[in-house]
Parts: C-alpha cells; structure tokens; sequence
C-alpha cells in the first residue's frame, strides 16, 4: 500500500467520522453511530474504495489490516471534530440538551480530553483493524487474485 492510498482512506475515514458525529448528535442514534463506527467504519470505506477498482483493487489480508487500523483511527477522530464543537453549540442555544460533559471537559481539562480521544481511536483502530482483515479475507474468496500482484501498484498514474 501507498502513500496515496493511506491519504485517501484517512480522507474518506474522517468524512465518514464527521457523518457519524452529525448523526450523533440525535440522542436516540448515538448508540447505533458508534457501534458502527466502532465495528463497520472500515467495511464501509474500503467497499466504498473498492467500488468500480477506482482507489484500490485487490488487497492482501494484511494490507487490509493496516487500512482497517487507519480508517478506525482517522473516523473517530473524524467523529469528535465533528460531534465535539456542535454539542457545545447545541448546549449553548437549548440548555436541556445533554452535553456529555463536552463542554466542561473542554473548559475545565482540555488533556483529559485529548486522552480519551486518542484512547478511544486507538480502541477504535484495533477493532477496525479486525473487520477490515474479515472482509480482506471474505474478499479473497469472492475475487481473483492477479497473477504477479507483487509487481504491480495499486493505481494508475495518468498525467
């Protein structure tokens, strides 16, 4: 895998990210967006990137291990830029929403914050990381392996 895949999947791992916070943000869905985003934000990517071969093509369990990793990291992280500023918005102009303690972590111990971000995209990136290796490896048995996969890139240059 590339440089320039691992920039298109940290792309589309945060505008996913950031559909899921604005999603979130009704109370009732915020259960359902991060179990997705914890187990399936990386089948939803990489499909998305497999779709007519345009970004990637054919990818080896462990490739798909790494991408999982990336998309889990970069989705929550995605999620949170989003969720984060729009509930202290929220917060702000209807005083019953629930905050989640947003903005006073943010006001009060902005590191602890920081922490539990990077915690929970690592936790995130590992579970990720397992999804996007099973559907490498359901992939594998659905598609034909090229020939000399070693040789070739996964993208096409055209200038």
């Amino acid at each position: 895998m590339n440089q320039l895949i691992a920039k298109r999947t940290a792309i589309f791992s945060l505008i996913l990210g950031a559909i899921a916070g604005l999603v979130s943000l009704l109370p009732f869905l915020i259960g359902i967006s991060l179990f997705l985003l914890a187990f399936f934000s990386s089948v939803v990517v990489m499909l998305y990137m497999k779709k007519d071969e345009k970004h990637i093509s054919y990818l080896t369990n462990e490739q798909g291990a790494i991408m999982g990793g990336l998309i889990g990291f970069f989705s929550t992280i995605g999620f949170f830029l989003t969720f984060s500023p729009m509930v202290c918005i929220l917060h702000l102009i209807f005083r019953n929403y629930y905050s989640y303690m947003i903005p006073d972590m943010l006001k009060d111990a902005l590191w602890l914050f920081v922490v539990v971000v990077v915690m929970v995209a690592a936790i995130f990136a590992l579970t990720n990381s397992a999804t996007g290796m099973g559907l490498c490896w359901i992939l594998s048995h659905i598609e034909k392996e090229p020939e000399n996969i070693d040789a070739r890139l996964d993208i096409k240059i055209e200038e």
